[in-house]
């Protein structure tokens, strides 16, 4: 799972011209997870504990697997 977090990171932020120009606010990972994990951040999850790091997404990815909703909120 890390080892797909840093590859979005490294090849298609800097790499994907419809992700280009980003928006001052935009947050640059909460795509990621929609993407790739078919999974739905809300405006409640976009904090840096869930976010700030690959070991955080990593986290909060495993967190929101099917039959662990909401055990990343706490």
């Amino acid at each position: 799972m890390e080892s797909v977090i840093n590859d979005y990171i490294s090849h298609e932020i800097g790499q994907d011209p419809a992700l280009l120009p980003l928006p001052n606010e935009a947050s640059l990972l909460a795509v990621f997870p929609e993407e790739h994990f078919k999974i739905t951040v809300g405006e409640a999850d976009l904090l840096p504990e869930n976010l700030d790091n690959v070991n955080t997404i990593r986290a909060y990815l495993l967190a929101r697997e099917p039959g662990k909703q909401g055990a990343a909120r706490g």
